[in-house]
C-alpha cells in the first residue's frame, strides 16, 4: 500500500516539474537549453532509480540470516544440483522468454517518448506562429505531459509483474531458508501472505507473496521435494498446494 502511495506521488511530482518546465519555457525562453538538460536528467534519474526500487526482493538483513542459522540444519542443496534440475525446467525457460521480451518493451519504450520530445519541440511547434501567451503555455504543457501520461500507460501493458528469483543453492534450517550467495532469507514460520506450490515433476517448491505492485517468486529446485514439503509444513507452518 505504501509504495502504491510513492509510486501515484512520484508521478504526480514528475507531471507538476513538467508543467513548471513549461511555464519556464514560456515565460523565460532564455532557459530553454538548462530547461530540456533539466528535464532529461530528471526523468532518466526518476525511470531508474524506480525501475531498480521496484525489482528488488523484500529488504533481508544479515542480522536475520544469523538468527536463522544458529538453528539445527536439516538439508543444503548446492549450486551443482539446482543448475542440473534448472536444465530441465523448460516451462521455466518459457517464463523467462516471455518475462525477457516484456523488460525489453519497458526499457525500449523511453527512447519513442524523447523522440516526440525532440520532434514536437523542434520540428513541429516552431512552424506555428503562437502570440497568445498562455496558448503557448498549453501547447507546451500538452507537449511535455501527454507523453509522460502514455508513458505511464505504457508501464501497465509492458510492466513485468512477477519477479522471479531460483535460489541458486541454499541452507535449510528449522528456522527458515537461507541463501548466502543472493543474500535471501526466508524466515519460518511463514507469513500467512505466502503461497507454497509443489512442482513435483520440475523437482521445485514456490514460495511467492505479494511486494508492492508485483509478485515475488522464490523458486527452490532440489531432488528431495517431499523433505522440503515436510520442512515448510511443519517448521514453516505452511499449506503446501501440490500440482
Amino acid at each position: 500500500m505504501f509504495s502504491r502511495i510513492t509510486e501515484v506521488l512520484t508521478h504526480v511530482g514528475i507531471i507538476a516539474l513538467l508543467v513548471l518546465l513549461a511555464v519556464t519555457l514560456v515565460y523565460y525562453p532564455e532557459f530553454r537549453l538548462l530547461v530540456f538538460i533539466t528535464f532529461i536528467v530528471v526523468i532518466t534519474l526518476v525511470v531508474f532509480i524506480s525501475r531498480r526500487a521496484a525489482r528488488k526482493p523484500p529488504k533481508l538483513f544479515d542480522v536475520i540470516a544469523d538468527e536463522v542459522r544458529r538453528g539445527s540444519m536439516l538439508f543444503e542443496v548446492d549450486d551443482d544440483e539446482v543448475s542440473r534440475l534448472l536444465e530441465k525446467d523448460f516451462i521455466l525457460y518459457d517464463e523467462f522468454r516471455k518475462q525477457s521480451f516484456k523488460a525489453l518493451m519497458e526499457s525500449m519504450i523511453i527512447i519513442p517518448i524523447f523522440l516526440w520530445y525532440f520532434i514536437y519541440f523542434y520540428l513541429i511547434l516552431p512552424r506555428f506562429v503562437i502570440t497568445d501567451l498562455n496558448l503557448k503555455l498549453i501547447a507546451y504543457i500538452v507537449g511535455f505531459v501527454v507523453p509522460y501520461i502514455l508513458y505511464v500507460a505504457s508501464e501497465f501493458v509492458f510492466r513485468v509483474k512477477t519477479l522471479t528469483y531460483v535460489l541458486r543453492g541454499y541452507e535449510v534450517y528449522d528456522r527458515g531458508i537461507v541463501s548466502i550467495s543472493q543474500y535471501i532469507v526466508i524466515k519460518f514460520p511463514l507469513s500467512k501472505d505466502y503461497i507454497v506450490r509443489e512442482y513435483s515433476k520440475r523437482k521445485c517448491i514456490e514460495l511467492s507473496r505479494k511486494h508492492g505492485g508485483y509478485t515475488v517468486r522464490f523458486l527452490l529446485y532440489t531432488k528431495n521435494t517431499p523433505k522440503l514439503v515436510e520442512v515448510l509444513s511443519s517448521y514453516g507452518k505452511a499449506e503446501v498446494i501440490s500440482d
